[in-house]
């Protein structure tokens, strides 16, 4: 096997947190390696950036630095290509950033982004698309082998963040995940749940769909009345078909709470996102409830943004609070669509380890430059409080490239597991990494703090790479 290969294969691993290997650093850099020399005869945009910036090797992971994508690139599709169903356009445009051929798509008669994204997926592409809370979504390419890989690894992260839990169909289950849609969580999520569950006791406050096209549409309206390519009497009925929606969905969400709090003091699963969290804790102490008043086993699996939403500085306490939980109790993760499995949450913690097929890469928030940790800054977790070092093979491994401690930027990694794209993505998270920790025998690099920098006071910076990357795929298509 070569190392791409078998960094792969640790996604089938019960733990690969704790059984990567100890010459991980170097089998890290190998694979990106591999990855590099094989995707750029795949992925013309890689190529041409390649070119540009004067890569034609990865001798260390600085090399790798210039050759990252952004995470905005994958919604770099001109909008005009959505609003005026050019289908074989939008073929052409997740072309320049997929390893993949698209031409197999079939888009005849596609009517919506949705049937565009169920086409993809007849055709052997497992697209998915982000959550669009901008107004616009990321669509972005997968292999059948890629999902399979990624949807056990989340699996094994779910069980690794709660290992005196063990699914047994034995629960009642809560969540406000819908069983079906675009997102790529959805089918992991439904998967989580149904091992939790007793027969039947799966309950949505509604389960419709997750669409794509439910983000996109006012957007799309927006624009399209601004050139009076649609009529005043379409937006009324779209927003009377919203307003109905709302209606509809404000009533299930209210017997939903009701069936909470009638099956309050049964073992329950709850999966929710903090954000959706706290209005469920709002809403629950208004009819009466009070914190702690579930059942003593109760688990939860929670995680996720807040998107901006304002929430008080202690949310997170809060809503473990409300719900009696304890740190064994909760799962949690760090993750983003761009990346294969998740970075699970180290039991009773508030520290990610990241899977060894994540290849860890904390910038300056330029994006530009690799920064290397402070061994001084080391051992240390959530709010500097110290933590326990190891000596193990893997921290061992880490001195080889970035030497132990910690370092805080922007976070970017290396994807090994896929498949489909490109693996090496910048995202817009504020991070702190801690190199060859050793917490709780974990053999992997530890993310102990996590900030969206829109978040911050500090703000977001553009990426000069996201810019770059976008006019090689204008281009490209223009070509």
């Amino acid at each position: 096997m070569n190392a791409s290969d078998l960094l792969t294969e640790l996604a089938r691993s019960p733990d690969p947190f704790r059984n990567a290997p100890a010459d991980l650093a170097e089998l890290q850099l190998a694979a990106v390696r591999e990855r590099f020399a094989e995707r750029r005869q795949q992925i013309r945009t890689l190529d041409r950036r390649a070119q540009e910036v004067g890569v034609t090797e990865i001798r260390s992971l600085d090399d790798l630095v210039p050759l990252l994508f952004a995470h905005t690139n994958y919604k770099s599709y001109p909008e005009a290509f959505i609003d005026g169903g050019q289908w074989a356009r939008m073929n052409l445009w997740l072309r320049t950033l997929s390893a993949c051929p698209t031409e197999d798509i079939d888009v005849t008669g596609v009517r919506d982004v949705d049937e565009w994204i169920a086409r993809a997926r007849a055709a052997g592409h497992h697209l998915f698309a982000s959550s669009g809370t901008s107004g616009k979504s990321s669509f972005l390419d997968q292999t059948a082998r890629e999902r399979d890989y990624a949807g056990a690894a989340c699996l094994h992260a779910f069980n690794f963040s709660s290992p005196d839990y063990v699914p047994d169909h034995s629960r009642v289950v809560f969540t406000q995940f819908p069983a079906q849609g675009t997102h790529k969580m959805i089918e992991v999520a439904s998967a989580q749940f149904e091992r939790w569950a007793k027969p039947g006791e799966v309950h949505r406050p509604i389960d419709e769909p997750m669409l794509a096209m439910d983000t996109i549409r006012p957007a799309q309206l927006r624009r399209l009345l601004a050139v009076g390519k649609v009529r005043p009497a379409e937006i009324a009925a779209y927003e009377a078909e919203i307003a109905a929606r709302q209606v509809r969905r404000a009533a299930a969400f209210d017997l939903w709470l009701e069936k909470i709090i009638a099956k309050r003091h049964e073992p329950l699963y709850l999966g929710m996102m903090w954000g959706p969290a706290w209005t469920i804790v709002e809403r629950l102490r208004a009819r009466g409830i009070r914190d702690g008043d579930f059942h003593p086993q109760t688990l939860m699996s929670i995680g996720g943004g807040i998107k901006g939403a304002r929430l008080p500085a202690d949310y997170q306490e809060q809503i473990t609070g409300f719900f009696g939980l304890t740190p064994e109790r909760i799962t949690g993760s760090y993750a983003m669509v761009e990346m294969s499995g998740l970075c699970a949450r180290i039991p009773s913690t508030e520290s990610y380890a990241i899977p060894p097929w994540i290849v860890p890469l904390v910038l300056d928030k330029a994006g530009e430059t690799l920064l290397r940790p402070d061994p001084l800054a080391g051992a240390t977790g959530p709010n500097g409080a110290a933590v326990a070092t190891g000596t193990s093979g893997a921290a061992d491994a880490a001195d080889a490239t970035f030497g132990r401690g910690t370092v805080e930027g922007r976070m970017a990694f290396f994807d090994v597991l896929t498949d489909a794209r490109w693996g090496g993505i910048i995202s817009g998270d504020k991070v702190r990494v801690e190199f060859g920790s050793g917490l709780a025998g974990v053999r992997v690099p530890v993310v102990h703090e996590i900030n969206r920098y829109t978040d911050l006071e500090e703000g977001e910076d553009k990426l000069s790479c996201a810019g770059s990357i976008d006019a090689y795929v204008r281009g490209s298509i223009a070509a």
